[in-house]
């Protein structure tokens, strides 16, 4: 799998938060409380998920405290908790190495080769229902 503290945490936290990669992006050592067993992920811009606060189950603390040990070692240079912009490619070669997989669209949507993971259609999907909301709520110019 992998020996890096934050990219084991990363992964740990998408388990039990389902949270977006861009949202992982956002955790910084200060959103996870080791006393309360909370990890809080933001979405600044409501893109998706929108901000929201997670418990965090007992087999993913250590992963935790480990990342956030990792962060402190260097400070004010990485802050990134989780995920910085540059380990999305190294986050999908784990999760794809432990054969974890986000939900896949349905037949009909795919799109690619056939038997390609298509990592981000949760994300596009919302983010498409974002769009059509915004759109739908938009008043004409006035004339």
């Amino acid at each position: 799998m992998t020996a890096h503290p934050r990219l084991a945490a990363a992964l740990a936290a998408a388990l039990f938060t389902g949270a977006s990669f861009q949202q992982l992006a956002t955790a910084r050592p200060s959103d996870y409380d080791d006393a309360a067993a909370t990890l809080a992920l933001h979405d600044r811009a409501r893109y998706t998920d929108g901000c929201a606060s997670h418990r965090v189950p007992p087999w993913a603390c250590v992963f935790l405290k480990a990342a956030v040990c990792f962060a402190r070692l260097a400070p004010g240079q990485d802050q990134h908790l989780l995920a910085g912009p540059h380990d999305r490619t190294q986050l999908l070669r784990v999760a794809e190495a432990a054969r974890m997989r986000p939900t896949q669209p349905p037949v009909g949507q795919r799109t690619g080769p056939v038997g390609r993971i298509q990592w981000d259609w949760r994300e596009r999907k919302e983010a498409q229902r974002y769009d059509t909301m915004l759109t739908r709520h938009q008043l004409p110019p006035s004339s």
